[in-house]
């Protein structure tokens, strides 16, 4: 092909990949403005509201059968987040889904719980309480303690649990499918599509502020995490080919910004490199603080790594390496 017509559809390309970047420059700008915050509540769909600064993001589903919660945040920010809920909407908190049983995305529970009223209207309940669903090994981590030696009250706790692939529900119009991805981040970790609105609320398995942590002692495995997120690509649809329509799937982490597919397949190859270097340098039989110093995390430790925190890159690779020594049994 001549030169002089390939340089037309070039010039096409690149106007389209810079108007496409554009937007999404736009789009990501405004909600990283809500990072940095400590308390915001933003709108990203016509009845899907985020909760931002509640401990974990709380995001809240709104509908003529009331209101649907993910996660009710830390019990610190439990007031704020019904204050959230009431400037949204009048009506009652009808539901909560925990996706998973860590402290600030389950910490609101009794609060939160108290001031709605049960989804089922036959329920024997003695008390109005919004109904709180989440995996069953949420209910065994908070009837077991919360890894800190406390345990939380019996009034935090799920009224409803499950064990299957799927718990799928049918409110506000909206077909929800609560899923079973254990054994990613810990092994109580659900994902909750709301199929209708598009939006799939992902808990800590997605978490773009750094690498995710992983907490093998709550069952958590790269293994798991990998799985966790190839699912959630496939029920993440990008925006194509009308790139320059805002269509697409919006994803709400636990904690951070609201993202979509692109940023999730940057995330998922990044952990997927990250592995196989861990695996190359253990069957060479290097031992974890070799592993360490030969830095698998390596292209990847300036955006997502830490060096001091809560969670460091040395902890991260510790995890990767924990999991490929001692594969975690059964299946997802």
């Amino acid at each position: 092909m001549r030169i002089e017509r390939v340089i037309p559809w070039l010039s096409v390309l690149l106007f389209v990949l810079y108007v496409v970047s554009g937007f999404n420059r736009t789009v990501l700008a405004r909600q990283r403005a809500y990072e940095n915050v400590s308390f915001e509540t933003i709108q990203i769909r016509p009845n899907v509201f985020v909760i931002f600064g509640a401990g974990a993001n709380v995001t809240a589903h709104v509908g003529e059968d009331g209101v649907i919660l993910v996660d009710s945040g830390s019990a610190a920010m439990a007031g704020k987040v019904l204050e959230a809920v009431k400037a949204i909407t009048p009506s009652p908190i009808r539901l909560i889904i925990n996706t998973s049983a860590l402290a600030d995305h389950v910490g609101g529970n009794p609060a939160v719980s108290a001031a709605g009223r049960e989804i089922n209207p036959d329920s024997f309940s003695d008390e109005p309480r919004a109904t709180i669903v989440s995996h069953e090994n949420v209910l065994l981590r908070m009837t077991k303690g919360s890894g800190n030696g406390e345990e939380f009250p019996t009034d935090a706790w799920p009224s409803e649990t499950f064990t299957s692939r799927y718990r799928s529900m049918y409110i506000n119009d909206e077909a929800v499918q609560v899923i079973r991805q254990i054994g990613a981040v810990t092994d109580g970790d659900v994902l909750v599509h709301f199929r209708r609105a598009d939006v799939i609320v992902t808990g800590d398995i997605l978490d773009l502020r750094h690498f995710p942590i992983i907490d093998v002692a709550r069952g958590g495995s790269i293994q798991g995490e990998l799985a966790a997120l190839n699912r959630l690509l496939e029920l993440t649809v990008p925006a194509m080919p009308l790139v320059l329509k805002p269509g697409r799937t919006l994803l709400v982490p636990g904690h951070g910004r609201v993202s979509d597919y692109a940023e999730l397949v940057e995330y998922r190859d990044m952990l997927t490199t990250i592995k196989d270097n861990v695996e190359a340098l253990i069957k060479k039989g290097m031992t974890l603080e070799q592993v360490k110093k030969a830095n698998p995390t390596a292209g990847y430790r300036a955006r997502w790594g830490r060096e001091s925190g809560p969670w460091t890159t040395d902890m991260f690779v510790e995890a990767v390496y924990t999991g490929l020594k001692n594969p975690p049994a059964g299946s997802l």
